[in-house]
């Protein structure tokens, strides 16, 4: 079992825990502003976990479904949005509302995502209903100054790579390096856009990028550019795909992985449709 910690003002969770595991926090708005970049960068060894409050946004490990965010009957949608999107979601919700919740899925033929339940009796053990067992349970609410505690299940799907996939949690990767953390990007406009990534500084040292799925399964066509990679020294490593003559920057294939020896941090140039996240695993 672990411990995540989330919060409207990012800053507070350090008053509990100055090194988090976990740590959850909200990517889009309704009334309340988002954790921006250097919010996320407090907890840079963290797994993180991405919220949002409305069913109409296309990111996002978990929706929060409780009044004045999403609604029960808008749950089942967002879910199968995510999953064409390539996502295994999970749905936040009070456990007096869990039931509602599994019915609506179940009227609209949608499977039951995972769940992260609510319930603040001050017991971190992971609630079950109807044979669903809870990935999360948040069983403090509102701490002073401002955040909650939750337990966690050792795996949580979508949130954690898969054990023995490419990477993740105790996963390693073909080169011996460990997963560092697997990030959602959302692109902002349907032009060149760059994400800034950071790596381990090893030999082993890459990023996969996992193109957005359609809804059969198939790849939605993204294009990657330029990777400029630099290492401990602030100095550049090389290493662009680009600077290969043969190299195809469209990607409609499934993943690919680009190696970056000794790289700690990289910006990767990349075009994608804007209602297609995609994700960046950094090794």
């Amino acid at each position: 079992m672990r411990t995540m910690y989330d919060a409207v003002t990012a800053r507070n969770i350090l008053a509990a825990d100055g090194t988090p595991e976990m740590v959850a926090g909200y990517v889009d708005k309704i009334k309340l502003e988002p954790w921006s970049g250097s919010d996320w960068a407090l907890f840079p060894n963290a797994v993180k976990v991405t919220i949002v409050k409305k069913a109409s946004t296309n990111a996002g490990h978990v929706l929060d479904v409780e009044p004045g965010d999403a609604t029960p009957v808008q749950a089942p949608g967002w879910v199968k949005m995510r999953r064409a999107a390539g996502a295994d979601p999970s749905i936040y919700v009070q456990k007096s509302t869990w039931a509602a919740v599994q019915a609506e899925f179940t009227r609209q033929n949608v499977d039951q995502p995972h769940y992260w339940i609510a319930h603040y009796n001050g017991d971190p053990t992971l609630p079950t209903l109807n044979g669903i067992t809870a990935v999360a349970k948040q069983y403090r609410g509102d701490v002073a100054p401002g955040y909650d505690v939750n337990s966690v299940a050792d795996y949580w799907p979508g949130v954690d790579p898969a054990p023995g996939s490419n990477g993740g949690g105790s996963a390693a990767s073909t080169t011996g390096v460990e997963l560092m953390e697997r990030i959602t990007v959302t692109p902002p406009n349907a032009g060149v856009n760059t994400v800034r990534v950071k790596l381990s500084g090893t030999p082993g040292a890459a990023v996969i990028v996992r193109p957005p799925l359609k809804g059969d399964g198939s790849s939605d066509p993204m294009w990657v550019g330029n990777i400029f990679a630099w290492g401990s020294d602030k100095q550049g490593v090389g290493h662009n795909p680009k600077s290969d003559p043969n190299y195809v920057d469209r990607m409609d294939d499934g993943p690919r992985r680009f190696e970056l020896p000794g790289a700690v941090w990289a910006d990767i140039e990349y075009s994608a449709r804007v209602d297609r996240p995609f994700e960046v695993d950094q090794f």
